[in-house]
């Protein structure tokens, strides 16, 4: 039994407790286009990969979740026009509020980095369509913006992080907690000068 804490703690999703986080199963569905449930998919991606999600808890409340894994476990990924790396590392989801995210973000980039993984990308919404990163936080926090498509209604961007050092992890560490609020993006279009700011600050 999980002892009782105030304080948000991050924990990994095992496929036991994987169908009682809300949300989870909805966005496992969308990206498994209704492949598998919860648990079959965390307990598949686990024994094929490794664990594929963290979830944030405060005492018995679920306060936001992560889940990320190979792109040929998540297949709706190759319904966008985007030129997604095979054998590419994809940060499918993050949920709750915009510290939450970024604090699931982060120990998602510290564990594959510790796993040996030197990239990973995301279909992010410019828009902050349902299921996916929004486009801005991503960018802000130091991701590259690869592609933009027009699809399925939106537009959606490609965006790419190198893990390559501890201390480019350590930067990223920096831009992911250093903004602790940002106003929602809205409207098809991204805020300009997103995409710019990200480019300059990389180069």
């Amino acid at each position: 039994m999980r002892p009782t804490s105030f304080v948000p703690m991050i924990h990994q999703i095992t496929p036991q407790e994987a169908a009682e986080i809300p949300g989870l199963g909805a966005a496992l569905s969308y990206w498994t286009e209704g492949g598998a449930g919860p648990r079959e998919w965390f307990e598949e991606v686990l024994d094929a990969w490794g664990p594929a999600g963290f979830a944030v808890r405060r005492g018995e409340e679920v306060q936001g979740f992560v889940v990320y894994g190979p792109r040929e476990h998540l297949p709706r990924s190759g319904r966008y026009p985007l030129p997604v790396e095979d054998g590419a590392v994809l940060l499918a989801y993050a949920a709750g509020d915009q510290r939450t995210r970024r604090r699931l973000i982060l120990r998602t980039l510290r564990d594959l980095r510790q796993r040996g993984v030197g990239r990973v990308e995301a279909i992010a919404s410019d828009a902050g369509a349902r299921f996916h990163v929004p486009t801005r936080l991503l960018a802000e926090s130091g991701w590259r913006p690869v592609r933009r498509c027009w699809c399925l209604g939106g537009f959606y961007t490609l965006v790419r992080v190198d893990l390559g050092t501890t201390v480019e992890v350590a930067g990223l560490a920096r831009d992911l907690l250093g903004r602790v609020r940002l106003p929602a993006l809205k409207g098809p279009s991204p805020v300009p000068g997103v995409f710019s700011r990200a480019a300059g600050s990389r180069s």
